[in-house]
């Protein structure tokens, strides 16, 4: 008898079902409960692992997911917040932000972060911009995904000047918590969530979600974490995560120093392709992730998304794209040699897809302003009807559009349909794929049949 997982079997030499091509799948397939600690976790190894976590980044605690950022975003948000509580939320959050909205209930008024003049990007959420009067909590989303960064020790300072909760969103910052300084919590942030399957070595899907300060209970963010957890977590996944600090500290920081001054080399070198510009410190007059390689690409007369595509063809994963810009992460996996390939690739496809210099045409995700009507929950479980996305405009929607990648709603449950956000969703279903609506091709839309305007 086995506890409804297979791995055990994966070794069998009496062939068990399907062992020709399931065996190497299934061959690390632990469960945490009856696996690797008992039905009682009288082990407390994942205790124990979360609790070494905490003490490498400088939290106070800190819980392992495997439902990704995602779910530690959704987490924290149902911790920290409740029902027509407002909270202030960086307009650039992921959609799993707005889904935490849709389980808490809580009423967002969004902050729109400084968006660059001349690249069109946003580089922040200025402190100076935020009135956090009568908001419980901030919401900010830092390293964003073209890799700015957010003066969180400013923000910080304001939220617990106001006795309110900082959450952080640095999904694609896990690296920064192991250089000195760099991570939110160490710059005072309450809540934090970061990825730890994208630049670093865990599992996909693992994420942790951490802790710092009195403002928020252990318990508290915990009841969240439970909440959006699975009940039969995977050990594999949970142990790459505890794998992934212990390889971090005997490493003592080598290896990202050598991947930081690999990635500057590569902007160097990127910036002599002409035509191209690659993003950095300088230029954008924020900090920026030492990981990220952002490019910004009008004057070689192509765009991003072309770009993208032939690097693909050519195995060099792009992590978003648009008609400006090309935004790509290098990883603890990657070499200088890696990133040399990169910037050889860049080149060759530039040069062959070179044309006349063209005007910068700034991607609608970073400049929605939302009119909101209604709470997200309210919208999301209100009666809905279809209709012509079009012909939408005064509508209130029930549903999300989502430009993936970035992961970015142009359009969220509760906000007002307006001829602004019908015409960015038509320019960027042309060039990525709409996610999270319910009609793929993004022609309709469902509105709110009922609406209750607040």
């Amino acid at each position: 008898m086995r506890y409804g997982h297979q791995s055990a079997t994966a070794n069998s030499s009496e062939g068990p079902f399907a062992h020709d091509f399931l065996a190497e799948l299934i061959a690390d397939d632990i469960p945490l409960q009856g696996g690797v600690d008992d039905n009682v976790f009288s082990g407390r190894f994942l205790e124990q692992a979360e609790e070494l976590w905490a003490a490498a980044i400088g939290a106070d605690s800190a819980r392992f997911l495997v439902g990704g950022s995602t779910q530690g975003n959704i987490a924290a948000l149902a911790s920290v917040t409740a029902p027509d509580v407002e909270i202030c939320i960086d307009r650039t959050s992921h959609r799993s932000a707005h889904a935490g909205l849709v389980v808490s209930g809580a009423l967002p008024r969004w902050i729109l972060p400084t968006i660059h003049p001349d690249f069109g990007i946003p580089v922040g959420v200025d402190a100076d911009s935020v009135d956090l009067a009568g908001s419980y909590a901030l919401f900010i989303t830092s390293p964003a995904y073209v890799g700015t960064i957010t003066d969180i020790a400013a923000l910080a300072h304001l939220c617990h000047q106001q006795n309110s909760v900082l959450i952080v969103d640095q999904a694609w910052g896990a690296h920064l918590d192991f250089l000195d300084g760099r991570g939110a919590h160490s710059q005072g942030a309450d809540v934090v969530t970061t990825s730890v399957h994208k630049a670093l070595t865990g599992y996909s899907q693992t994420a942790v979600t951490s802790l710092k300060g009195k403002r928020v209970l252990p318990s508290t963010l915990s009841h969240g974490v439970d909440l959006t957890a699975t009940t039969s977590p995977s050990a594999t996944l949970l142990a790459s995560i505890d794998a992934t600090r212990v390889a971090l500290l005997r490493d003592g920081g080598r290896r990202l120093e050598l991947l930081t001054e690999a990635v500057n080399d590569a902007r160097e070198a990127l910036s002599r392709i002409s035509g191209v510009v690659a993003l950095n410190e300088a230029l954008l007059g924020c900090a920026v992730d030492p990981l990220k390689l952002t490019i910004f690409v009008p004057e070689t007369g192509t765009t991003g998304s072309a770009i993208a595509a032939e690097l693909w063809d050519k195995g060099i994963g792009v992590e978003a794209a648009d008609a400006d810009t090309v935004v790509m992460t290098a990883t603890v996996a990657d070499t200088p040699e890696d990133l040399r390939e990169v910037v050889a690739a860049v080149s060759a496809v530039v040069d062959a897809n070179r044309s006349t210099p063209r005007a910068a045409a700034p991607a609608a995700t970073w400049r929605v302003q939302p009119d909101v009507v209604m709470t997200p929950r309210e919208a999301y479980f209100a009666h809905r009807r279809r209709m012509p996305l079009a012909e939408a405009v005064g509508e209130v929607s029930a549903e999300q559009f989502c430009p993936y990648p970035p992961g970015v709603p142009l359009l969220a449950p509760g906000e007002l349909v307006t001829q602004e956000v019908v015409e960015a969703i038509d320019v960027a279903g042309r060039s990525t794929r709409m996610a999270y609506c319910s009609d793929p091709s993004a022609r309709t839309i469902e509105v709110v049949a009922e609406e209750t305007v607040r």
